[in-house]
């Protein structure tokens, strides 16, 4: 989460498998594999600049060299005028344990209430991040 949010998206992409998949939408986006991973990350960045996860409350079931986490997850966005929590959620992983230590198989973001994300200001201020998005569609 520190990479992605700090402008960092390849070191994001290494705590994925090299076939890891970021998955979000309900499953309707899955993004896979370094270099879409990398491309993410990149656009997040780009489309919405100073955005900021928090995530708590990890919970990890453990089974030899596989686990599955839960965790919360929260967003703020910083913007001149304002910080806006724009969204609440959690995760839902996937992780493997190998050579580079536990990698994300697979991770998935939940969002509660998500239509939230695209009104008002939040989602004006979103807006170019759900276009960019359309690319990792499935």
């Amino acid at each position: 989460v520190w990479a992605i949010d700090y402008g960092a998206p390849e070191d994001w992409a290494d705590v994925f498998t090299p076939d890891g998949v970021f998955e979000a939408f309900g499953g309707k986006m899955q993004v896979r594999g370094r270099d879409r991973l990398i491309a993410f990350a990149t656009d997040l960045k780009r489309t919405v600049p100073d955005l900021h996860h928090v995530t708590t409350s990890l919970v990890i079931d453990l089974g030899g060299d596989r686990a599955r986490s839960k965790s919360q997850l929260n967003e703020f966005m910083s913007r001149p005028e304002a910080i806006y929590p724009n969204l609440h959620g959690w995760y839902q992983d996937d992780l493997v344990f190998g050579e580079g230590g536990w990698l994300f198989e697979r991770r998935q973001v939940h969002v509660v209430n998500p239509h939230n994300t695209r009104t008002g200001k939040v989602g004006a201020h979103f807006q170019a991040f759900f276009d960019a998005c359309q690319a990792y569609m499935t």
